[in-house]
């Protein structure tokens, strides 16, 4: 059964709210990471329903997905931008956050550790080896969650759906047909590929090809599969034979992945 959360939703809410901006040019980033905040969670939700999970390791994942990204708005409101590598990590400026504010003071030593573990965690690039296992899984669940949602906004942004905004792109070039190498190849090699080898719009495109390597449950998979985000995403990539290439590798995995026997809690 999916605990009651209603009343850390609705601090998220209040906390949220202290995050007004004067401009609406600003504002919109911070009801875009408000918005995308409360889709991950409902992910989240959707992800641990197809999971056999204690109610702990649940409640962690779900207060890790309301609260993955509660230090984007103090991120926005300083730096202007949401990429790390410009400003601070989100994830650790998040834990501090949740520390601060004292909103998880009802919860268990144990459990308060774990949900900032997972935020803290969840946007790292590999996670480390030795974590406690419902920290673990807390942490995919909500990875999961995370790149289920940032699919269809990026892709808003790569397509006629909505405007381009240096501040999602991170204000990559903008080239139709260039690319970086390392990262296609990495692609190509179903392997992850690290933000800070970005260079091109193309770039981040690759990436986000990438994560269908990197999703831990067959659930997510099914999520991304369903809602035809990935072959929008793969549309967009430029007509060239390293592309078409690109295409094949990533449509192999989702099909490896969906029609596995693999069961859900050993993940993908």
């Amino acid at each position: 059964m999916t605990p009651d959360l209603t009343s850390y939703q609705k601090w998220f809410a209040e906390y949220v709210e202290g995050y007004a901006q004067a401009d609406q040019h600003d504002q919109q980033y911070i009801d875009l990471k408000r918005d995308h905040t409360l889709r991950v969670f409902g992910n989240a939700k959707q992800i641990t329903a197809s999971l056999s999970l204690d109610s702990s390791t649940m409640n962690v994942a779900l207060l890790g997905a309301l609260f993955h990204d509660v230090g984007r708005f103090e991120q926005y409101n300083i730096y202007k931008t949401y990429s790390d590598q410009n400003s601070v990590n989100h994830g650790l400026l998040g834990c501090r956050i949740l520390k601060q504010e004292s909103i998880l003071e009802h919860e268990s030593k144990e459990i308060q550790h774990a949900i900032r573990a997972t935020v803290a965690l969840h946007n790292k690039y590999e996670l480390p080896s030795a974590l406690p296992k419902h920290i673990r899984i807390a942490t995919h669940i909500v990875r999961d969650s995370d790149k289920l949602d940032i699919f269809p906004v990026l892709v808003s942004n790569f397509t006629h759906d909505g405007s381009k905004s240096d501040v999602i792109t991170m204000g990559l070039e903008d080239c139709p047909t260039e690319y970086t190498y390392k990262i296609l190849q990495n692609v190509l090699n179903g392997e992850s590929v690290r933000y800070g080898d970005m260079r091109y719009i193309n770039d981040f495109k690759l990436l986000l090809s990438s994560w269908v390597f990197g999703l831990e449950y067959r659930a997510s998979m099914q999520l991304l599969h369903d809602r035809g985000v990935m072959e929008r995403l793969l549309n967009t990539l430029p007509a060239l034979p390293d592309m078409e290439e690109v295409k094949l590798v990533v449509r192999e995995e989702m099909q490896r992945v969906l029609t596995s026997n693999i069961s859900e809690e050993e993940g993908t």
